[in-house]
């Protein structure tokens, strides 16, 4: 019967696994720098990694490289996300992202300076036609930075389908890459994907470690459907400490594969699922990655692989099999986890359901003590249970055990007849005795904002316009040895909503780089006059305290 059973099984992944082979395609390396990752493609991050990331040695403006011939179709300056990026169509079928740089080349930055300067932004999103930004196999198009989402120097790299836009591994298109070390696995954890309005932390195992590919622990004793969750991470070599992602995960049971995770393409439509194919409670809670050895309920992902099993794990159909878990990365370096399940008395568990019961294919308007809940349906991955209060001007959702797969409306009562009050307050979740400031409305009745967390949210002020000052230059200083000018822009409640700067009474580009409080302004940008210039600075917050800065400069 085993035999039988593993011959299905071999017949469904043949016929069914989307099977990258390697690509016959000589791309250029896209970095000036050795191919030394931290942080591979499909990874946990706030959503799953699109791409790889270039270490940079710890410096800004390593030289970027155009993988191929082609047209660059899309250029993006922002804030946040991938700050500063560029995205390349080749001939062959395939798009290339290069995001977080520092700055672009001479074509491509005068190009952009100049859109930013016709549309009076310091942010942008362009898609340049075809004949207008062309580009050759190799060459250089901009230099590694820190900008946007980044958390420090490096290259987050993409190769994309460009008909379909799915996220492709760079890896598989034949990239010299040295991955010497097995993926290491740091915890076993026992899962109940069963009784989802009943969210709790899962039960985790001691494993010990045999050799150095095998791990173990106990034999595994449980009474109902279980699935299994893995602590892993991988090095790439020894002397690399960057802990990331790996490339495969493979569930066999009595040595028969019947399921197996495989990051080689991402759908971006898929991408959120994310928040349900890692262990939410465990994220939130202890900061740890499980990763989920089974598919979750209401998932659809294109990257597993499984037939009508779903890597849940029956107590009395699996009764005393060996299951193996193999972990392994790019270059097939395998770690196992081994165990044995083993049969235990059936225990009939009794729940305690409090709270209001939410189905995911129904809306709800929920109201409390005059507090509104908006919530539309597929909000929630899974039914849950919300427990909701609301004393004392503070909304309480219940703990934040439940992802959200989109936002629901929340909306407190106000009574504030100032206007300039009104103006000012705003919903905040309180969290570990701090407020986050979230973007509110205001009507006659309620202030209403949208939320993704559950949690406790509360109606709170901000007051203070934001802070400037200038940092490499002093009123009616000179500033001709300079190369920009540079000032410190910081709100710390409801943050820097927009700003706006001139030059002599003529908008000037003022780039924002969030995480240092910074605005800055270079001076080849050619718009200063010689002799005496009048810098005028105005900005607001989040909730629209404003202000204005005035200095005279010489250059």
């Amino acid at each position: 019967m085993k035999l039988f059973l593993k011959i299905l099984y071999t017949l469904f992944f043949l016929c069914n696994v989307n099977i990258v082979f390697s690509q016959d395609i000589d791309f250029h390396t896209p970095i000036d720098a050795p191919f030394d990752l931290s942080g591979t493609f499909g990874e946990y991050r706030s959503r799953f990694h699109t791409g790889i990331d270039f270490k940079s040695r710890g410096v800004l403006n390593q030289k970027i490289f155009s993988i191929e011939e082609g047209y660059i179709s899309r250029i993006e300056v922002n804030n946040y996300g991938y700050g500063k990026v560029i995205y390349i169509d080749h001939p062959n079928g395939y798009t290339s992202v290069y995001a977080h740089l520092n700055n672009f080349n001479t074509e491509i930055d005068t190009y952009i300076k100049s859109e930013h300067y016709k549309l009076k932004s310091s942010t942008l999103k362009k898609f340049p036609k075809k004949d207008e930004l062309k580009v050759k196999k190799g060459e250089l198009i901009g230099y590694s930075g820190n900008t946007g989402g980044s958390f420090g120097p490096h290259l987050h790299f993409e190769i994309r389908d460009t008909d379909t836009q799915d996220a492709l591994n760079p890896l598989i298109f034949n990239y010299e890459y040295l991955d010497t070390e097995r993926p290491i696995i740091r915890g076993l954890y026992l899962i109940d994907e069963e009784n989802t309005l009943v969210s709790s932390l899962p039960v985790k195992k001691e494993i010990r470690k045999l050799n150095d590919s095998t791990y173990t622990t106990d034999d595994i004793e449980y009474s109902k459907k279980t699935g299994l969750g893995i602590d892993i991470y991988d090095i790439q070599y020894k002397g690399l400490f960057n802990q990331n992602g790996v490339y495969k995960v493979d569930l066999l049971i009595d040595s028969i594969l019947v399921y197996s995770f495989k990051m080689d393409r991402i759908k971006f439509s898929q991408n959120h699922y994310r928040k349900i194919m890692y262990d939410y409670i465990s994220a939130i809670k202890n900061k740890t990655k499980v990763l989920k050895v089974f598919t979750p309920r209401n998932a659809d992902l294109s990257f597993l692989r499984n037939n009508d099993f779903n890597g849940i794990l029956d107590p009395i159909k699996y009764l005393n099999s060996d299951i193996s878990i193999r972990v392994s990365d790019w270059n097939n370096n395998s770690s196992y986890l081994n165990f044995r399940i083993k049969a235990t008395d059936s225990k009939d568990e009794i729940f305690t359901y409090d709270g209001i019961e939410i189905l995911t294919n129904q809306n709800y308007e929920i109201n409390k003590n005059l507090s509104l809940i908006e919530i539309r349906k597929n909000s929630f991955y899974n039914d849950l249970l919300l427990n909701i209060s609301y004393e004392r001007d503070t909304l309480d959702l219940g703990e934040d055990k439940n992802p959200f797969r989109s936002s629901i409306t929340i909306k407190i009562p106000q009574a504030i007849s100032d206007t300039l009050e009104l103006r000012q307050s705003f919903i905040g979740r309180v969290k570990d005795e701090k407020i986050t400031y979230i973007n509110s409305k205001r009507d006659d009745s309620y202030i209403y904002a949208k939320t993704s967390s559950l949690g406790k949210y509360i109606i709170s002020r901000d007051t203070v316009k934001p802070d400037i000052r200038p940092i490499n230059f002093k009123q009616n200083s000179n500033i001709s040895n300079r190369s920009s000018i540079r000032l410190r822009l910081k709100d710390d409640i409801s943050g820097i909503k927009s700003y706006n700067a001139f030059l002599n009474g003529k908008w000037a580009l003022f780039e924002y780089e969030p995480k240092l409080n910074l605005i800055f302004h270079n001076i080849s940008d050619k718009i200063i006059n010689e002799g005496e210039n009048t810098l005028i600075i105005n900005y607001q917050d989040g909730v629209g305290n404003k202000g204005i800065y005035k200095a005279t400069i010489y250059y």
